[in-house]
C-alpha cells in the first residue's frame, strides 16, 4: 500500500467520523429548543456545511492525498493491506464512539433512577434510547469491522462490473 493510499484511507476514517457527528447531531433540531431560534440556523448551516465536507472527502480522498503528500514520497510502501487498516480505523472510531457515549447514557440512567414519580423523564427517556443505539453502532464498529469492511467496498465499488 502506498503512502498515498494511506493518507485515502485516512481520509475516509475522517468522512466516516465527520458523518457520524453529523448524525449525532440531528436530533437536538427536533428535542431542543423552538424552530425560530436564531441559533438553529446557524446550526443547520454548519452541520449541512459539515455534510458536504464529509461527502468530498469520502469522494475525492485520492486526490486530497495527492495534494497533501509529494511525489518523492510515493517510493516507500506500508506493509498493512488497507483492509487492516480499515478495521484498525472503524475499532479506533467505535472505541471514541464509546468514550462519549457511556458517560451519558450513565448520566441518564442516574437520573432516572434517583427521579421521584411525578416529574417528567421522557426527555431523559429519549436521550436513553438515542444513546443505546450509538452504543449499539459503536460497538459494531469495533466488533463487527468484517461486516464494515465489507459495506465500505460495496460501496466504493458500487456500479463497477467486474471483470468476467
Amino acid at each position: 500500500m502506498t503512502p498515498h493510499q494511506t493518507i485515502a484511507v485516512a481520509l475516509r476514517l475522517v468522512a466516516i467520523w465527520l458523518g457520524i457527528g453529523v448524525l449525532r447531531s440531528l436530533p437536538s433540531f427536533y428535542i431542543t429548543g423552538s424552530p425560530d431560534a436564531p441559533g438553529r440556523a446557524y446550526a443547520l448551516v454548519l452541520a449541512t456545511l459539515t455534510a458536504v465536507l464529509a461527502v468530498v472527502v469520502w469522494c475525492f480522498p485520492l486526490t486530497i492525498a495527492k495534494r497533501l503528500l509529494k511525489r518523492e514520497a510515493v517510493d516507500v510502501p506500508a506493509a498493512a493491506s488497507p483492509d487492516t487498516w480499515l478495521a484498525m480505523g472503524c475499532a479506533l472510531i467505535g472505541l471514541w464512539m464509546l468514550s462519549t457515549t457511556l458517560p451519558k447514557l450513565f448520566f441518564d440512567f442516574l437520573v432516572l433512577n434517583y427521579s421521584s414519580g411525578t416529574e417528567d423523564t421522557s426527555q431523559y427517556w429519549r436521550w436513553v434510547i438515542y444513546n443505546l443505539l450509538e452504543v449499539g453502532v459503536a460497538t459494531w464498529l469495533v466488533f463487527g469491522a468484517r461486516g464494515f469492511r465489507r459495506l465500505f467496498w460495496w460501496v466504493q465499488n458500487a456500479g463497477i462490473r467486474k471483470a468476467l
